[in-house]
């Protein structure tokens, strides 16, 4: 008996090292999976070097793996994998370790040349620096024939070990970021929605629930898929693992007890969750204390726990008559299914994935959507029960009232000749202020107007001058074509006649140039009509351009400015109030002159005013640039200057409403838009856009 076992002893140690059969790939696949076909070690403690385990005396050391999906449940053990793979491909493969969460992910083989090739791509490695950027573990493929080992510790994630075509995993990948973007903005919608209805309810339940989907993000999307590594590649993803789901338990039942109001339908119960509550927040404490692989298995209990304590509470509340426990139970039935799901396939060796979505992650998805429904309906039921309580106490007010009905209905009648006198001088009040208002709009035109005076009559001179001078050289010619008609020298006459013509055709030119500027005026000064028409919107700018100089000069003969236009010959006539434009384009070019004038005054050495029109045409709008080179406007008072009375002239120069209404004409009257650029000590540019439509 003892021989017989020595001998079996015996021959299990000179037995042949167990042979790996080859991996091969077929073109015609786009992937294979290998966790069955790997071969696993365990190295506790974690001091076998890659050139001991590749060594023969390792080869009966390793053992068969016969699951698809690999689970070293709750270890911190070191794993060492082995497969041999003979790649054929015609294009580029990747080995592929499909969890984010993997401390240590090392890729080890012997190249042709028998030097160690190692490659590591665990998450302790920054993103940046994997040699695949991608929050899985991936590897490159050699081309041949390899023995591959590989080095890791998973702390309890099950791992799905496959080798793809590159150009198919890019496609995956592609489709897996395109599915869990989908996640992650529903879940920002429902957050974003919830705050919304906290801010316009100012109910704390919608943004307690806000906080809880964050929780769910932060776990089911960023941790379990490891998508927070292309935000944060540096982040600790260890403690951020074993926080946020400690973290959000206690949240959950918090959230539970005041959305279920448990005190309200069982205090007894609200107690007990109340004390587990304050453990779970303990926990978040103390499991800094605690062993990695112990804070694993608790987390996996509490979760459990946290299940079962929230389904409860939903079907307890329920039969006790709250409308919404059932649904609420359901929720997180649903939400425990699928989680249950999930862990049962993985210890099966099956897939646990639904079109690239964890199951984990569809749980929160569909608790998110439940649970968002339900906190609209619970406001639904509250609302129906504060109609019915309104109701009932309207019905009670009307029997008090009915006793004193009498006294009531002359009550009402004082009221209503108060209200009624009231009203009629708050009516009053309103057409005074509107009065008032009209009258001081129009002060501003009119005071516009004014320093538009001595620039008119500049501009008019000119024309005038003209119709001058050609009159009286008409009258001379006139003369002079009598007498030769009286000689008979027709060919002379027909010079003369001439000679009159053209010049009264100039005479009739700068009357009707003198005509323009007095209508210009006379539509500046008159109430606005509300009636559009096609003006010229680069005429209109040069005319203003030209007419505030012309005004500022004749009031102030030292001051002196280059001024100039670029007008885009590309813009059409466009269908506005042209006084209302022109009013605007006068006020900030007055603005534009009067700003250079102040910096002029200062004697700044080389300082050289000027001031600039520009139109230009683009798509679907047209601009204005009104640019100077003045003091600008300070960032403290940019965000005002288009408030009404607001100014920064001195007393008695200005009214504070050229800018308000400037920014009303062209925002309300014409659909347009009026914005300020603005550096201190450099200059402004006003912006004006107006649509071509």
């Amino acid at each position: 008996m003892i021989v017989s076992l020595f001998l079996i002893v015996l021959f299990s140690f000179i037995a042949p090292a167990q042979t790996v059969q080859s991996i091969s790939w077929e073109d015609s696949r786009d992937h294979i999976d290998i966790g069955d076909k790997v071969r696993v070690l365990e190295d506790p403690e974690g001091k076998f070097s890659f050139e001991q385990v590749s060594s023969a005396e390792f080869a009966n050391r390793f053992r068969p793996s016969d699951q698809v999906i690999l689970n070293f449940g709750f270890t911190e053990s070191v794993h060492w994998l082995h497969f041999s793979f003979d790649n054929t491909s015609r294009e580029p493969l990747v080995f592929e370790i499909s969890h984010a969460f993997l401390p240590v992910a090392d890729l080890f083989y012997y190249d042709e040349n028998g030097k160690v090739v190692s490659i590591e791509a665990g998450y302790e490695v920054p993103l940046n620096e994997k040699v695949v950027k991608h929050h899985f573990q991936i590897f490159p493929m050699p081309e041949g024939s390899h023995d591959f080992y590989v080095r890791l510790i998973s702390n309890s994630h099950p791992l799905k070990l496959r080798i793809f075509k590159e150009s198919k995993y890019e496609i995956k990948t592609y489709r897996q970021r395109l599915v869990y973007g989908f996640y992650l903005g529903f879940m920002v919608f429902v957050i974003l929605s919830n705050l919304f209805f906290y801010i316009t309810l100012r109910n704390k339940l919608y943004l307690f629930y806000a906080g809880i989907v964050v929780i769910y993000i932060s776990y089911a999307s960023a941790v379990m898929d490891g998508f927070i590594l292309y935000l944060f590649p540096d982040i600790d993803l260890m403690f951020w693992y074993i926080t946020i789901p400690t973290i959000g338990v206690p949240l959950q039942i918090m959230y539970a007890q005041v959305f279920l109001e448990v005190k309200k339908y069982n205090e007894r119960l609200f107690k007990i969750t109340k004390w587990l509550t304050i453990y779970f927040l303990a926990y978040v404490v103390l499991k800094f204390a605690l062993p990695l692989t112990f804070v694993l298995t608790f987390n996996t209990i509490h979760a459990l726990i946290s299940f079962f304590v929230m389904g409860y509470l939903g079907y307890d509340t329920g039969r006790r008559g709250n409308r919404l426990g059932y649904y609420f139970a359901l929720a997180y039935f649903i939400y425990f299914l699928l989680v249950l799901t999930e862990a049962t396939y993985i210890q099966i060796g099956k897939p646990a994935y639904f079109i690239e979505l964890s199951h984990v992650a569809l749980a929160t998805l569909i608790e998110a959507f439940l649970l968002s429904f339900l906190l609209s309906k619970r406001f639904e039921f509250e609302k129906a029960d504060a109609e019915r309580i309104k109701d009932e106490t309207q019905r009670q007010l009307l029997e008090t009232t009915r006793q004193n009905e009498l006294i009531v209905r002359e009550q009402n009648a004082m009221l209503e000749n108060k209200v009624e006198e009231r009203t009629i001088k708050l009516s009053n009040t309103i057409d005074n202020l509107k009065q008032m208002q009209n009258k001081l709009i129009q002060s501003e035109k009119l005071a516009s107007l004014g320093e538009l005076t001595a620039g008119i009559a500049h501009e008019i001179q000119n024309p005038l001058n003209f119709v001058n001078n050609f009159s009286e050289i008409n009258r001379e010619l006139i003369a002079e074509l009598v007498d030769e008609i009286e000689k008979g020298n027709y060919a002379e006459v027909k010079a003369l006649s001439a000679d009159i013509l053209s010049n009264e055709a100039k005479i009739n030119h700068h009357g009707k140039r003198a005509d323009y500027i007095v209508k210009g005026m006379l539509q500046h000064s008159r109430t606005n009509s509300g009636q559009k028409e096609l003006t010229d919107i680069n005429a209109l700018a040069d005319e203003y351009l030209r007419l505030s100089y012309h005004g500022l000069r004749a009031r102030d003969k030292s001051f002196n400015a280059k001024f100039g236009s670029q007008l885009d010959e590309a813009i059409p006539k466009l269908n506005v109030m042209g006084q209302d434009i022109g009013r605007v384009l006068l006020n900030l070019i007055n603005n534009a002159f009067y700003a250079v004038s102040e910096k002029y005054k200062k004697g700044i050495e080389g300082y050289e005013p000027q001031v600039t029109v520009k139109t230009q045409k683009l798509d679907k709008h047209i601009q204005i640039r009104i640019k100077d080179n003045g003091d600008g406007i300070p960032e403290n008072i940019k965000n005002k200057i288009f408030q009404p009375f607001f100014t920064t002239k001195p007393t008695g120069q200005g009214t504070g409403l050229g800018l308000s209404l400037s920014y009303d004409i062209i925002h309300k009257g014409h659909d347009g838009n009026l914005e300020v650029e603005s550096k201190p000590g450099i200059g402004t540019e006003f912006i004006i856009t107006l649509p071509l439509n």
